[in-house]
């Protein structure tokens, strides 16, 4: 009974309180509390590694008359990290892979008559096309009729090897996260900073310097769709998993990721058949009384989609990588998977 009561008490946040269920308390140690805030685990080795033993000697075909298969993961660009927000957590990953294949065509004899090498592209791997719309091009070194044969078994029957190959990778990847494993997973983990209820805490001193981020995406709907997204609770809720309060109105204030984002809008242009734009005065709560920067996130029409351009000016030095991964990975990533786009260069 008494525990039951304590149960209930606990569960009472006074009126003119906080209720401390909802608070993370600072720790000498900066850990974050019940992955409370946003988390980057970064597992690009891990996925490197695995890759690699998951594509190394895949026999393509092999018989008498001889074989193909594809030798190894030459080369791999991109990241994978875990992104981990109120115990809930969310591999992100795009990646760029280059396979080695090679083959022979036996003789008679048992020779080699025929030799060919080549490369697998691939040039997204990622949450949209890692099903069966993942694109690969399979490229001959100088290629000959005779050579021909094998470059056509690379295509026909490896391809399909190697996307489950990748298919497998991405199932292992979401169980390991499912279960927790990403820590033992990352190989390496970011210095310790000082931190306060697990977030960057810029002092005055850093906040003096301050510089610009630049962030540019595609997206397949037209700009209205992305302006009524970027200025929808429900949406931003959806997309960052987390609370947030927009407004649609000038001068009207917003918040995201549960308080961690606050500001203003100041300029709200809806799409007059050009372009769209939002501009906003934005800022961590973290950073120091008084500071803000400004967004201006422009939707231009390219031909019914809509290319997307955030410049954001006065973001504390000490922040600016920081803000700049946190725009993509958080915010335009999950967008993108929902409506489908790019990130432009």
């Amino acid at each position: 009974v008494r525990a039951c009561e304590r149960a209930r008490a606990a569960a009472m946040a006074k009126r003119d309180e906080a209720d401390e269920r909802w608070i993370v308390k600072d720790r000498e140690d900066g850990r974050n509390c019940n992955n409370w805030h946003w988390v980057e685990t970064n597992l690009t080795n891990w996925s490197e590694k695995r890759l690699k033993e998951l594509l190394k000697d895949l026999v393509v075909r092999e018989d008498a008359r001889g074989f193909v298969k594809v030798v190894e993961l030459e080369k791999m660009k991109g990241d994978v990290t875990v992104q981990s927000r109120k115990q809930k957590k969310f591999p992100l990953y795009e990646l760029e892979l280059v396979l080695t294949w090679k083959g022979e065509v036996w003789g008679d004899d048992g020779k080699a008559a025929v030799e060919a090498s080549g490369k697998i592209k691939i040039p997204d791997l990622s949450e949209e096309t890692y099903d069966d719309d993942m694109e690969m091009t399979v490229l001959c070194d100088d290629e000959t009729g005779a050579k021909r044969p094998l470059k056509e078994a690379v295509r026909t029957i490896g391809v399909p090897k190697v996307r489950g190959a990748c298919q497998r990778f991405v199932k292992e990847l979401k169980e390991s996260v499912g279960k927790g494993a990403e820590a033992s997973m990352a190989s390496a983990k970011p210095p310790a900073e000082k931190r306060a209820n697990a977030q960057y805490v810029v002092s005055a001193e850093e906040n003096k310097k301050t510089g610009k981020v630049v962030v540019n995406y595609h997206f397949n709907p037209p700009p209205h769709v992305l302006y009524e997204s970027l200025l929808d609770t429900d949406r931003i809720r959806g997309m960052t998993a987390s609370d947030a309060t927009m407004s649609k109105e000038v001068g009207g204030s917003f918040s995201m990721f549960s308080g961690a984002v606050e500001g203003t809008n100041i300029e709200l242009k809806p799409f007059d058949g050009t372009k769209a734009v939002i501009k906003w005065k934005w800022r961590f709560s973290t950073w120091p009384p008084g500071h803000h920067s400004t967004v201006t996130i422009t939707l231009e029409d390219k031909d019914g989609s809509t290319d997307l351009k955030l410049v954001q000016l006065g973001v504390p030095e000490a922040e600016r990588e920081r803000t700049e991964k946190g725009w993509g990975s958080l915010l335009f990533d999950r967008l993108k998977a929902m409506l489908g786009g790019r990130l432009l260069s």
